[in-house]
């Protein structure tokens, strides 16, 4: 087995672009996780089968391919747990954002922060980029609280962006400039 891009992070974490053999994985977790995920995403409804999610996985390694962002798998202890991704870059402006989601039964170790400090680092030294924006819900606090970790800083509140399980709802914008962030 081949895989195609691996960053290990430390013995038990690695960040993996994800492949269509990933498929069934990333669907048991999604389906494990429906009822949590379905409160904070729209997109969970509609991966109703593992064909779903590879056709998100395919068009993600195509976004990946035209150098327009990369959505990568999160291992811990070799078991797919999650997603954090570098969305679609702006490459006129150098700006880009980053999202992420985990299983339930992971969350509150650090994972995810650990995660998008190693996208920055990405964002910011390999790529070039000048500016990474993560937004969240403003009910969701604690995926808020991961860019003010990071050291982020509040930019805005965007009014009704967001339209799930029939309601609309807000988000909060974080960025994060190039000369601002402190690595590692």
């Amino acid at each position: 087995m081949t895989i195609i891009f691996k960053h290990i992070i430390n013995e038990k974490l690695e960040l993996r672009l994800l492949e269509a053999r990933h498929a069934e994985a990333v669907y048991e977790v999604i389906e494990m996780n429906r009822g949590y995920l379905s409160e904070w995403f729209p997109w969970v409804p509609n991966t109703k089968n593992a064909e779903h999610t590879k056709t998100f996985i395919e068009n993600e390694l195509r976004r990946f391919a035209h150098n327009n962002g990369v959505s990568t798998g999160i291992f811990y202890e070799n078991k797919y747990i999650g997603n954090i991704s570098i969305h679609e870059i702006n490459w006129n402006s150098k700006l880009s954002s980053i999202g992420y989601w985990i299983s339930s039964e992971y969350q509150g170790l650090g994972i995810v922060t650990t995660c998008c400090r190693e996208l920055l680092n990405y964002a910011f030294e390999t790529l070039g980029l000048n500016k990474i924006e993560i937004r969240a819900r403003t009910d969701n606090v604690r995926s808020s609280a991961i860019p003010i970790r990071l050291g982020f800083k509040q930019e805005g509140i965007l009014r009704q962006v967001d339209y799930n399980n029939d309601r609309y709802y807000d988000h909060v914008v974080y960025g994060l400039l190039k000369d601002e962030w402190r690595g590692k």
